[in-house]
């Protein structure tokens, strides 16, 4: 079926970069693009009027981890202030016979949510990272039901992160536990690779710079050459990572990365905060940023995680131009990447101090161009002739905007998830007027609801403290 957008200011691409066209058209049969551009004479099946409305590419979430995500909620955990804000160990390590009852993550319900949400927000392709961990045929068979384009796989390490009942971090090292958890992702990878009508990407997802020993880190290079697939991977995303490297390789963990040959312009990134010279680590030696570009990799940086926990990477404008490709993700709650794009521009002037970082044009080409680029994809993240249909459609004509003069900024500086009007996947309307159409929203929120209850129930069963969660992180106000 041929369809016809029109109206607006549509973000074409000439080849090279994006511009914006306005009043303009876009044509799409089937699953790609036929046209972009002023006028389009041809006959369609049918019209979408987007005056007022900004046409753009379909937004790449380069970090996101599906589930509930109502655990967020205890992200600041008050009773880990020694822990350097050193985010998902501060407050995701149970204890040991705690550690059942810590990880509630639902198919069904939370990570389908989770899916839902991260769309609706204008994302056409998310990096899930891990997502496919445990029940992995329900969970591709749910992304086929979302209708999302994902890249996804099981994430697997050497270490699983506990707390002592006096709250201190252990360690708890197990080399087989980290070639299983590699079989099993490389396994996903040959069964999946290209699922969903070919939506679903398969990529390797190694945990973390210092919760997989070298060794794991070396064979999942190889057989991602040898399955034809990319890595991401966490990297320098809180002091006990960067400070247990120091201690055990005597190197900081990119240039761990350099020396073991792990990094290349087939992996990326996740976070990429604490590279040498910020100033978190008083660590001025080396040069880890130009180790990143040297190499090729990307970087998925998430700031609303680090915001919430007081840091922020110094700076996005920096790494651009040392020559990094740069995404962003969305790896905390809510999962609505226009607000990252913001957050990111604003944390880069704050770290920069200077109002001319973080432009409107970088941070828009991150959440198209860039994750495209990450994932390999010269059919993503533009709109031009015999790209995939993944297309954007956000209201910018709302009293929230007020006069647009440059709809890219105006994007940046305003929108917000409830912006987004409707959201195109593979040429299948997903999102319309704001709705998800494939099921009840009201339903569904009303499953995520009882979850969430169930999540914050479960924090005295696995917190070092068996104290409750508004113990561990008291509410706002005392209710009654």
């Amino acid at each position: 079926m041929k369809t016809l957008i029109q109206g607006g200011y549509v973000v074409g691409f000439d080849g090279n970069e994006h511009e914006i066209i306005k009043d303009g058209v876009v044509a799409f049969d089937g699953d790609r693009i036929d046209f972009v551009g002023k006028e389009y004479a041809r006959p369609v099946d049918k019209k979408i009027d987007a005056q007022g409305c900004l046409v753009s590419p379909g937004f790449i979430d380069t970090h996101f981890h599906s589930g509930i995500n109502a655990s967020d909620y205890i992200l600041n955990d008050s009773t880990k202030t020694d822990f350097f804000a050193s985010n998902y160990l501060a407050h995701g390590g149970p204890t040991r016979e705690g550690a059942h009852s810590a990880h509630l993550k639902d198919v069904d319900i939370g990570q389908r949510y989770s899916l839902i949400h991260v769309l609706k927000s204008g994302v056409t392709t998310t990096f899930d990272i891990g997502g496919a961990g445990g029940e992995t045929e329900r969970y591709v068979d749910m992304v086929d039901q979302v209708g999302i384009r994902c890249a996804a796989g099981p994430s697997y390490k050497n270490v699983s992160f506990f707390h002592d009942r006096e709250g201190r971090l252990e360690y708890d090292w197990d080399d087989e536990r980290g070639s299983k958890g590699l079989k099993a992702a490389i396994d996903f990878a040959k069964k999946y690779n290209g699922a969903c009508n070919g939506r679903m990407t398969a990529l390797l997802f190694p945990g973390h710079v210092d919760s997989c020993t070298p060794a794991l880190l070396k064979d999942t290079r190889k057989a991602a050459k040898e399955i034809g697939v990319r890595v991401q991977i966490h990297a320098t995303i809180n002091l006990f990572e960067f400070h247990t490297v120091m201690q055990r390789e005597r190197c900081t963990p990119i240039e761990l990365l350099k020396k073991i040959g792990f990094l290349d312009p087939e992996v990326s990134l996740s976070h990429c905060i604490f590279i040498s010279g910020h100033s978190w680590l008083a660590y001025p030696y080396g040069d880890d940023l130009k180790i990143i570009a040297d190499s090729g990799a990307s970087v998925a940086y998430s700031p609303l995680k680090y915001l919430k926990l007081g840091i922020v990477m110094e700076s996005f404008d920096k790494y651009r131009q040392a020559g990094i490709n740069m995404g962003i993700g969305t790896d905390t709650f809510p999962k609505d990447i226009l607000s990252d794009m913001r957050y990111a521009a604003i944390a880069s002037r704050v770290a920069d101090k200077s109002f001319l970082s973080g432009h409107p044009r970088d941070v828009f080409n991150a959440i198209t161009l860039g994750g495209a680029k990450m994932l390999g994809r010269e059919d993503l993240g533009r709109l031009q002739k015999g790209a995939k249909a993944d297309i954007t459609i956000v209201n910018l004509r709302d009293i929230a905007f007020g006069a647009v003069r440059d709809p890219i900024r105006s994007l940046m500086e305003t929108a917000v998830s409830r912006d987004v009007r409707t959201v195109i996947v593979d040429g299948e309307t997903l999102v319309d007027n704001g709705k998800y159409l494939r099921l009840d929203e009201a339903e569904l929120l009303n499953k995520v609801q009882a979850k969430g209850e169930q999540v914050w129930d479960s924090v005295s069963k696995w917190h070092w403290t068996a104290k409750g969660i508004d113990a561990v992180v008291p509410p706002s106000f005392r209710m009654k």
